[in-house]
């Protein structure tokens, strides 16, 4: 009978243990493919998250700032893109068209900013202007020619866009 106490304890010690080793392992792989379930593209998604080395030790939380700093990344690249394009066109219709384009990507910008601090104070619920990426980035290409060169940003935009998306949406639920 002695033990019984002791072997309580250490039961308990172990499965303490277990659980606080189990969640520094990060996001499950069925959570990230449930989270990316919802995009576009599934693969595409777990890719893009997976692209960045913290992701396989990251919490939701800490997914949610990855998540977003991908998408913050992907803007900057893309409105430096569209800077370039409209800084090295000599065409003032084309011109006036990158214009918009920086614009829009600016205001992007803008938008994941105030995401990423609100997800810094773990306020999921509150971020609720991502879903507008989408539509500036689409507001971009569509006031382009049809021709432009700019559909792979666009693509690529949307695609990380929608993971950003994904992920604070499934951390608000």
């Amino acid at each position: 009978m002695g033990c019984f106490p002791l072997f309580s304890t250490v039961t308990l010690f172990v499965a303490s243990l277990s659980l606080l080793i189990s969640c520094s392992c990060g996001v499950n792989p069925d959570v990230l493919a449930t989270i990316c379930s919802q995009t576009q593209n599934q693969e595409i998604c777990e890719s893009i998250l997976t692209s960045d080395p913290r992701t396989s030790s990251a919490d939701l939380p800490t997914l949610s700032l990855i998540s977003l700093e991908l998408t913050m990344k992907q803007a900057s690249d893309s409105y430096q893109s569209f800077t370039k394009f409209r800084d090295n066109t000599t065409n003032p219709s084309l011109k006036n068209d990158f214009s918009i384009c920086v614009t829009l990507y600016k205001d992007m910008q803008d938008k994941l900013k105030a995401a990423y601090l609100l997800s810094e104070q773990r306020k999921y619920k509150d971020i609720t202007e991502l879903g507008q990426l989408t539509t500036l980035a689409y507001n971009c290409e569509n006031s382009l020619p049809s021709d432009s060169p700019t559909a792979a940003i666009t693509e690529d935009m949307l695609l990380t866009s929608q993971t950003a998306i994904s992920v604070n949406a499934y951390i608000a639920t």
